[in-house]
């Protein structure tokens, strides 16, 4: 767990020409993507800082078949990518209200409750995933 104290657009715009060192660092870095240049796909990482362990949260969506989609068929490509944010954008929206409902989600309680019982602490029922699939 982290808290980001600067964001990338915090640390472009740092004083002393440090901001303008990571621009030229992040513009030299080759783009991942073919067909965008260097400066179009800028990644600066935040300034961050540990912070106190938060409870981690997972949930695995449905798998997707992707060796009968042609590389070349935009149409499908497109399609497919839809179709993959969407069940991303619904498990991450799952996990969500989930961690809502979770009464170990704080630290100090959940530290405390699983020092005296000498277990992990509950968390939310598995049935609060994937209801929508």
């Amino acid at each position: 767990s982290a808290n980001i104290l600067l964001d990338p657009d915090e640390m472009l715009n740092l004083p002393f020409g440090l901001g303008d060192r990571l621009r030229n660092s992040s513009e030299n870095t080759i783009s991942a993507r073919f067909d965008q240049s260097n400066s179009d796909e800028r990644f600066v990482p935040p300034l961050v800082v540990p912070s106190v362990p938060a409870r981690h949260y997972f949930v695995f969506g449905k798998p997707f078949e992707t060796s009968t989609i042609d590389h070349g068929d935009k149409a499908s490509c497109t399609n497919l990518y839809g179709e993959i944010k969407s069940e991303l954008r619904r498990g991450l929206d799952d996990v969500l209200v989930a961690r809502e409902k979770d009464p170990f989600k704080d630290f100090a309680q959940r530290l405390a409750v699983e020092r005296i019982s000498g277990k992990p602490a509950p968390t939310f029922s598995v049935e609060e995933l994937n209801k929508n699939i």
